[in-house]
């Protein structure tokens, strides 16, 4: 039986960079370059637009959401739905430990990230085995299911009107309470998310999720075990989700039905499509236009999901790489047609 070549090396489908001699060229200094200008402008936006400090709070949480979907979805090939349910585990369970048990906000985040891997874990030696529409429609159930319990647990969770008066997230003795506090939080944890999925996506669980997603009895073929890799994945995306639904519940200070409803599962599906997956760039952007549509009116966000739909057509029939993956190939398209000249 043929060994998984283990070595670091570029993605499948992704050509390596080459010199002119024919040996690869790694690109680490650049992207590095790249990441750290990039977190200088991030911790710059507060100052730059502080009007949309609440916004880029929200698209921040978000997009941890979508950066674990982009393992399972955009590596993996594993369509879920079922996101919600691990934002339910995170926010309420994270809401209830430090409302009513006076737990440490830190202390019930971990702990309810570690319980959501463990249900992911038992979930997905089920539900992973399903492929294609049959798996989005039991995980779509998971987030039906959530979102009943959610407004039927009245004594749990407060039923519709949600469960208030949740604590603030406490680092020490600082209190995160403002919008630029949340958002700097969030840029340390994000920033920590996007490194461990540009390893994984670079290490040997990306070029196996990716044998994966591509032919799975072929990966199996090659030693690839198909059922752990995907579960993996699936619990690397319910740990991101916790900890995302738990720092939204100390944000708004409150979680309810709404926060963690069908629509919300559909739309982080249609953050990864608009924006792109296999990158890190297409979950952000993804989030930021969906998160975006509401700040053009009060009117217009009566439409959001209309246009999301719509746009979600566009994007799927013209762009399917999604809007990142798009402009990065007429970027290299542009450059390859001058360097022929």
């Amino acid at each position: 039986m043929t060994a998984v070549r283990t070595t670091p090396g570029p993605l499948a489908g992704e050509p390596a960079a080459t010199a002119g001699n024919g040996k690869e060229v790694r690109r680490g200094p650049g992207r590095a370059v790249a990441a750290g200008a990039a977190l200088v402008v991030a911790a710059a936006l507060p100052f730059l637009v502080p009007g949309w400090t609440g916004l880029l709070v929200v698209v921040g949480i978000f997009f941890l959401v979508v950066l674990g979907l982009n393992l399972l979805t955009g590596l993996a090939g594993q369509v879920s739905l079922g996101q919600t349910l691990f934002m339910a585990l995170g926010g309420y369970g994270a809401g209830l430990l430090t409302l009513r048990l006076h737990w440490p906000t830190t202390l019930a985040t971990v702990v309810m990230a570690l319980v959501s891997a463990l249900v992911a874990a038992l979930l997905g030696g089920t539900l992973l085995r399903l492929r294609g529409y049959y798996l989005a429609l039991a995980t779509l159930g998971l987030a039906v299911i959530t979102e009943a319990l959610a407004t039927g647990l009245v004594d749990l969770t407060g039923g519709p009107s949600g469960l208030v008066a949740v604590p603030s997230l406490q680092l020490g003795g600082w209190t995160v309470f403002t919008d630029r506090a949340n958002y700097y939080v969030l840029l340390v944890v994000c920033a920590a998310g996007a490194w461990f999925v540009a390893g994984v996506q670079r290490g040997q669980t990306g070029r196996a999720l990716t044998a994966v997603a591509a032919d799975t009895p072929a990966a199996s073929m090659l030693g690839i075990d198909s059922a752990a890799y995907k579960t993996r994945a699936f619990v690397a995306s319910a740990v991101l989700a916790s900890v995302a639904g738990s720092l939204y519940a100390f944000y708004l200070r409150f979680v309810s039905p709404d926060v963690i409803s069908v629509t919300v599962a559909f739309s982080v599906v249609i953050m990864l499509a608009l924006g792109g997956s296999r990158t890190l760039v297409g979950p952000l952007l993804g989030a930021l236009v969906l998160q975006g549509l509401p700040q053009a009116g009060q009117t217009f966000s009566r439409w959001e999901p209309l246009v999301a739909g719509v746009v979600l057509i566009v994007v799927m029939t013209y762009f399917p790489r999604g809007l990142w993956g798009t402009a990065k190939a007429l970027g290299t398209a542009l450059i390859t047609r001058r360097s022929t000249r």
